[in-house]
């Protein structure tokens, strides 16, 4: 295939591309990073457009300028999956600088002194540079989250890079032809490779955007969204897990329900809101005060749970003790109005006899109920 053919495929499929990426940012917008991918798309579909129609435009333009367009859609990429990732622009500068020192190889062997076989090579070494600049952040966001996804993400850049630095070894090594639009097999291999090689980097964004909207809904399906603690589904999913791996191991569990003293009179005298701010102190307080390895959630209206894995009766009455008191010392403001928080706790342990969650569950509300009966922010364990 000739490269004027290639040349137009790519810029066909980058148009298509671009045209996905644009709906995906407007369904997305608030999504970290997406709008600088957009802005590399659009990069690479200007400059494409450029290289395309060379034999009509100077070459100020459909070299320079449509160069330094795809160097700058690199740097757009390495932003995004930077902000994508949650990470600071790590290399960020180092980007930028490889981007300036493309652009002045670009001029020097386009404009000053034409050589099109030291200007494909340069091209082709600062391209290789940019990428590998890319894929490092991909890789290093891919060991925190989304793992296929940033690994995926990160092998097609890593594989873009030693594509344009083989590039420059044959480039240098064989030389090229004179007329780009006649290139040689080496040139013409790495624009159908490096076309392929857009196309899979829109992939594998899309497919990091997918993992991060299917997270976000099963975060939201798992979570209270008030207190951002469990909501009862997830509790009782990690209680049963927790259930079972005590039973086999032989280990004990225990838990703790908590109830809020005076909660309604606070929703009556002072309003809604100030509910809703105790609850969410109340939350971050008991969180606070709980190992690693123990889940808390809201079972709705003022009422807590915690299960507490590898803990016997002794320790689970000790940790909830701890907690009373530190919501006992803890005062909100709301407004003006100065708020304390006392709660009651009711503590069970599982026992042999017990055959699952719910009977564990029964005996910590028999147990909250003789702490309420007997005025409140007490605990009691069965």
């Amino acid at each position: 295939m000739d490269m004027q053919t290639l040349l137009l495929e790519r810029a066909c499929l980058l148009t298509f591309c671009m045209v996905l990426v644009l709906a995906n940012v407007r369904e997305h917008r608030g999504m970290a990073g997406v709008r600088w991918f957009a802005a590399s798309n659009v990069n690479y579909f200007v400059g494409a457009i450029l290289i395309v129609n060379r034999n009509h435009l100077p070459v100020w333009a459909s070299v320079v300028l449509a160069n330094f367009l795809y160097s700058m859609g690199y740097v757009f990429l390495h932003r995004c999956l930077a902000e994508f990732f949650g990470q600071k622009p790590a290399y960020w500068w180092a980007q930028c600088a490889v981007a300036v020192l493309s652009l002045g190889q670009c001029v020097t062997f386009a404009l000053i002194h034409p050589n099109i076989r030291y200007r494909l090579a340069a091209i082709g070494f600062a391209t290789g540079l940019q990428f590998a600049l890319c894929a490092m952040v991909a890789f290093h966001g891919a060991r925190r989250a989304m793992r296929n996804a940033g690994l995926v993400m990160g092998s097609v850049l890593t594989f873009s890079a030693v594509l344009n630095i083989a590039r420059v070894v044959l480039t240098l090594v064989w030389g090229t032809t004179q007329v780009y639009l006649h290139a040689d097999v080496i040139q013409t291999t790495t624009v159908m490779l490096n076309t392929t090689i857009f196309v899979a980097i829109d992939i594998a964004f899309v497919w990091m955007v997918a993992t991060t909207l299917r997270d976000e809904l099963q975060m939201q399906a798992m979570t209270d969204p008030l207190t951002k603690v469990l909501n009862r589904r997830a509790l009782e999913a990690a209680a049963m897990v927790g259930i079972d791996r005590c039973r086999r191991a032989g280990q004990a569990l225990s838990a703790i329900v908590i109830d809020l003293d005076g909660f309604k009179e606070i929703n009556d005298s002072r309003g809604h809101r100030a509910g809703d701010v105790t609850l969410v102190a109340a939350a971050r307080c008991l969180e606070t005060g709980l190992r690693e390895s123990d889940s808390i959630a809201r079972m709705g209206g003022d009422e807590f749970v915690i299960v507490l894995p590898d803990c016997g009766r002794s320790g689970a009455q000790q940790i909830a003790e701890r907690l009373r008191v530190a919501l006992e010392a803890g005062e909100i403001m709301v407004g003006e109005d100065r708020i304390q928080i006392r709660a009651s706790f009711g503590v069970a342990t599982l026992e042999d006899s017990m055959n699952d969650w719910e009977e564990l569950m029964a005996e910590c509300d028999r147990a909250l109920y003789t702490a309420k009966s007997v005025g409140g922010n007490f605990v009691y364990v069965t």
